[in-house]
């Protein structure tokens, strides 16, 4: 359980400082809409590959340690 806890949390971190890595790039008030859909598409990709990752792990797993 607490490797997942440990995946949530460098996941948060690390989408957290590349938002602000962009938002730094931008200077332009009418880019807000833009970022926010680019953060909307960033968040739902690390998701799915995420949840990707901890299933193809878990699948492994299991293959590796049957019964």
């Amino acid at each position: 359980m607490g490797i997942f806890i440990l995946g949530g949390i460098v996941f948060l971190v690390a989408f957290t400082f590349f938002k602000i890595a962009a938002f730094r790039k931008t200077s332009n008030e009418n880019t807000w809409r833009k970022l926010a859909l680019v953060a909307l598409i960033d968040y739902l990709v690390l998701v799915i590959g995420t949840l990707g990752t901890g299933i193809l792990f878990m699948t492994l797993y299991s293959m590796g340690h049957p019964g």
